[in-house]
């Protein structure tokens, strides 16, 4: 499965993903140009004025003044109004940016792509997008900006003499003919630099993750000199670039003054101008080349931000594992029209009637590469209300088949179905995924606890959920939250990952966010794999309350969970060719 962008420049490829700010971007731009046409207005009035009167002896007339001075007034409320807007308009880009990589993620993660690492992904939601911030929100429009003056001077230089606009623009080519060179080795540089800081991102994660593991095995001394190690590339890496981008300044320097030089031999030489005017045609070439020459120097440190926006688009591109659109599930209390396979159009609502729900898999297959097969072509029929266990030897799929059921990823061949106990079918290829997960929980054996409280992490699952609700649902998970264990009930941290909680605790707490949302199939894998007997027994028992309401399909190895079930499928190891079976 690719997860390759479009070939395209990747600053640009994400100009899509802004399009709901182009209005605030434009209009930062249009503030940013006036407010340098002010400044150029200013430098040419100034030198003017002053000229006429060192050389002249007399005062300019006073319309000058008034137009300087309301130039200055000018300057000062654009100045204001553009850091205001360019701060608004960059925490607005940032949250477009981050919110579109979450889209991406949601769509893509869990993937079977074994390249994606959690420091990456991380690196590029925090990291990466913060660097774009501001390219977009300030440094886009001021290229923008400069290419509009660098026009503007031309035609005013043209309306001078034929001759100044032609220096000038010999000059501008000059500038970027020394300048954009620079941009090719900037850029294999800046991409050494961005693989080096992501390759230390996942290091750090996969340091923080293992930091029992490497207590235990004694590494700290060999991973303290691999971070050191990735350190010191990355900073020397940075001090090659920093020494590059300084000798391009000197060159943007000379050829500044170059141009300058220029403009003055050819304005000096100009028929039909006042000598009176030559300063200000200096000063105002000078205050043009500045943002002219800052554009030139963006221009060659860009790779960073190219980087950085083409790890955000592989993000934002992440292909889904299937239609993320279809028709809105709907649990109404009313029966099904006659049974059958129902479908509807994209958009619409699929009426369906309450109660648990079963599945039919039809010869679903599934790899991660076309060589790396991951589960056998399945049959198997699972009624609605049903408690079933699912078996099998190590490697015959089962994590896979629970994260087909929940539509983490999506079959490669053959079709899964819902049944009502009506009778009728619904492809899960048909339905709204949004709405489907709502109906189907997943609780694995590494169910994740987040940072924060016990309340926290059961209001992911609904976030209208009421106090009263949570310590119900939990009861009905076979946690009962003890005043000594739990001191400020559902309120109690819980640590980092969980560190504070036992592995029964963890297994009930993931069970009872799963029954938050009532789902109509329970998916639990390997959830009582590192529980102990006596909470393998409750968080079962638990189970066992549901039956009637709730469909549960248990993965298990061990004999003694899948005892409790009703009956118990065996899964096809890989290189065996399976029987269809109901």
């Amino acid at each position: 499965m690719s997860t390759t962008p479009p070939r395209t420049d990747p600053l640009w490829a994400l100009i899509p993903a802004l399009s709901a700010h182009r209005g605030a971007l434009i209009w930062t731009g249009l503030v940013g140009l006036a407010n340098n046409l002010a400044l150029v207005f200013l430098a040419v009035a100034g030198s003017y004025t002053v000229t006429l009167a060192l050389v002249e002896q007399r005062l300019a007339e006073p319309g000058w003044w008034i137009a300087a001075a309301s130039a200055v007034l000018l300057r000062a409320v654009l100045t204001w109004h553009e850091m205001d807007i360019s701060h608004s308009i960059a925490y607005r880009v940032l949250a477009a940016l981050r919110m579109a990589l979450f889209d991406g993620f949601a769509r893509g993660v869990p993937s079977r792509s074994p390249d994606q690492h959690t420091g990456r992904l991380a690196a590029t939601a925090m990291g990466e997008t913060e660097k774009l911030e501001f390219f977009y929100a300030h440094t886009l429009t001021q290229l923008a900006g400069a290419a509009v003056l660098l026009i503007g001077a031309l035609l005013v230089l043209g309306g001078l003499g034929p001759t100044l606009a032609a220096g000038f623009a010999l000059g501008c080519a000059a500038l970027l003919a020394f300048s954009l060179p620079l941009l090719r080795k900037n850029a294999r540089l800046g991409e050494r630099i961005q693989r080096a800081k992501s390759d230390q991102s996942a290091l750090v994660v996969d340091v923080l993750s293992g930091t029992r593991e490497i207590l235990s095995f004694d590494l700290r001394d060999r991973v303290g000199e691999q971070l050191s190690a990735s350190t010191r590339r990355i900073v020397e890496l940075e001090r090659r670039l920093r020494v590059r981008e300084s000798a391009a300044a000197s060159i943007r320097e000379l050829c500044t003054l170059a141009i300058l030089i220029v403009v003055f031999v050819l304005a000096w030489n100009q028929p039909g101008l006042e000598r009176v005017w030559i300063p200000a045609v200096i000063a105002g070439t000078l205050t043009v080349l500045a943002p002219l020459t800052e554009a030139v120097a963006v221009l060659t440190q860009l790779q960073p931000h190219r980087a950085s926006a083409a790890t955000v688009v592989a993000g934002i591109s992440l292909p889904p594992e299937g239609p993320t659109e279809g028709p809105t599930v709907e649990s109404l209390e009313q029966p099904a029209e006659d049974p059958g396979t129902r479908s509807a159009p994209r958009g619409s609502t699929m009426r369906m009637p309450a109660g648990p729900l079963g599945l039919e898999l039809n010869a679903v297959q599934f790899s991660y590469a076309p060589d790396a097969p991951a589960l056998a072509p399945t049959w198997l029929t699972i009624a609605a209300g049903e408690h079933i266990g699912i078996a099998g030897r190590s490697g015959s799929g089962k994590t896979t088949l629970a994260r087909l059921l929940a539509r983490l990823w999506e079959p490669d061949r053959g079709s899964i179905h819902l049944t009502a106990e009506t009778g009728a079918h619904y492809d899960l290829r048909d339905l709204d995924l949004s709405g489907y997960r709502s109906h189907v929980g997943l609780v694995e054996q590494d169910a994740t606890i987040f940072h924060g409280s016990l309340w926290d992490n059961l209001r992911l699952a609904d976030p209208t959920l009421t106090e009263d609700t949570a310590l119900h649902t939990l009861t009905r998970a076979g946690l009962t939250l003890d005043p000594g264990r739990w001191p400020a009930g559902v309120h109690t941290e819980l640590g980092e990952a969980g560190s504070g909680i036992s592995g029964g605790e963890r297994a009930r707490i993931a069970l009872a966010r799963a029954l938050v949302r009532r789902p109509r199939v329970l998916i639990l894998d390997e959830t009582t794999a590192a529980l102990d007997a006596r909470s393998e027994s409750s968080l079962l028992d638990a189970l066992a309350a549901l039956r009637g309401e709730t469909t549960v399909i248990t993965i298990s190895h061990r004999p003694s969970t899948l005892a409790r079930c009703d009956r118990v499928v065996q899964l096809p190891a890989l290189h065996r060719e399976p029987e269809p079976r109901g």
